[in-house]
């Protein structure tokens, strides 16, 4: 009984030194920033106060050296512009081989778009709607049934803007990222100039560069890349031309719990570890909790989860959770150290034993050193 109330109150105490000293941070962050440490070391601080989805964001690029310096290149930057464009889309394909390609300024003409009408994409949103409602008309008087009426797509959305903006990147390259300049007070301008002589040279010659780019860079080359260069020799089709880039499709996920959620973030934690590998047939609960082991600061973050979860007090969940942790922990401490120190009390007894059967000794050699003096006097 006497083992427990003091391996309790130790854990206890302990307990209360993490609770003072350490402040939990989110779970999904800590997971975050511990396969930053794993993965991209160098990054790791630096990336250290950012959100979790710019760190998974980087987490994916680490796969990807020249994607990943571009993408820490343009943090540092332009980093306010950076955070936007990369939560919007730095999840895209097409955004990533943008990235890659021409660099960080690729932000400038994104975050353009997205804060800023540009009337050209509205009038093109305006030509397609139209042409959309002729052929729905066309179709009901053919089929004589208003079944496919269709409506109109609306006004273009900043992001959906920003997805223009990427695939004008992806068509024109460096000749569409020169039209972008900062101004002294760090504001993005598109300077009008080249807008209107590259949107010229697009319109007369787009689909010929186009053929050629790919021809110099020994790309296969589509019949529908002959067929735009053939079409672009023949002014008044440039309208169509454009509607083609702002095609994309958004995908569907599943929904998972808090658990799940949590141990995929994780994944890179576990998954390269043979243990951690067999836990997964367990379920998430077994992998966060062999993560927990692995790294304790996670611990924190599971116990500020909790607390947040029933809207409990903090402090109070740290205390009495990390006294549950360090319980067993203490406990084995004593088991352990009780046959240690029986064994150390031992050692120490027989070292005195040997102390002292080593002064008898020594006091006995003195006393007959000086026996045989004497005698040795005497007889002289």
């Amino acid at each position: 009984m006497k083992t427990l109330f003091v391996a309790i109150l130790l854990a206890f105490v302990g307990a209360l030194l993490i609770a003072g000293l350490y402040k939990p941070q989110p779970l999904e962050a800590q997971l975050m920033h511990l396969q930053l440490e794993q993965t991209l070391p160098e990054a790791a601080d630096e990336l250290a106060g950012e959100q979790a989805e710019i760190q998974a964001l980087f987490l994916a690029y680490a796969a990807d050296p020249v994607l990943s310096a571009k993408a820490r290149l343009a943090l540092l930057r332009h980093p306010d512009m950076a955070r936007t464009v990369f939560l919007t889309y730095g999840a895209s394909p097409a955004f990533q081989d943008v990235l890659a390609r021409y660099g960080e300024d690729v932000v400038l003409p994104i975050h353009y778009f997205l804060d800023n009408e540009v009337f050209t994409l509205e009038l093109m949103r305006g030509l397609s709607d139209s042409a959309r409602s002729a052929l729905s008309a066309v179709r009901r008087l053919w089929d004589e049934t208003e079944s496919g009426s269709a409506l109109a797509a609306g006004p273009i959305t900043a992001e959906e803007r920003g997805s223009y903006a990427i695939q004008f990147l992806s068509l024109e390259g460096y000749d569409f990222l020169g039209q972008f300049v900062l101004n002294q007070a760090g504001e993005v301008r598109w300077v009008q100039t080249e807008r209107v002589l590259e949107g010229l040279n697009s319109f007369f010659a787009g689909g010929i560069k186009g053929l050629e780019t790919r021809l110099r860079r020994e790309e296969e080359v589509g019949l529908g890349d002959v067929g735009w260069a053939a079409m672009d020799v023949a002014v008044g089709v440039t309208a169509f031309k454009l509607l083609r880039m702002g095609r994309g499709a958004a995908a569907g996920a599943g929904t998972l719990t808090y658990s799940q959620r949590s141990a995929a973030l994780g994944a890179g934690l576990w998954r390269t570890s043979v243990v951690g590998a067999r836990l997964a047939k367990y379920g998430a609960p077994a992998v966060l909790a062999y993560i927990a082991v692995r790294h304790p600061s996670v611990i924190n973050s599971m116990l500020g989860a909790i607390a947040e979860k029933f809207d409990l007090p903090l402090h109070l969940v740290q205390v009495v959770g990390w006294t549950l942790v360090l319980l067993p922990v203490m406990l084995l401490l004593r088991l352990l150290l009780g046959p240690l120190i029986w064994v150390l009390g031992g050692l120490v007894r027989l070292l005195g034993g040997l102390d002292r059967l080593w002064r008898k000794r020594r006091a006995n050699s003195a006393a007959m050193w000086s026996h045989n003096v004497r005698v040795g006097a005497r007889e002289g």
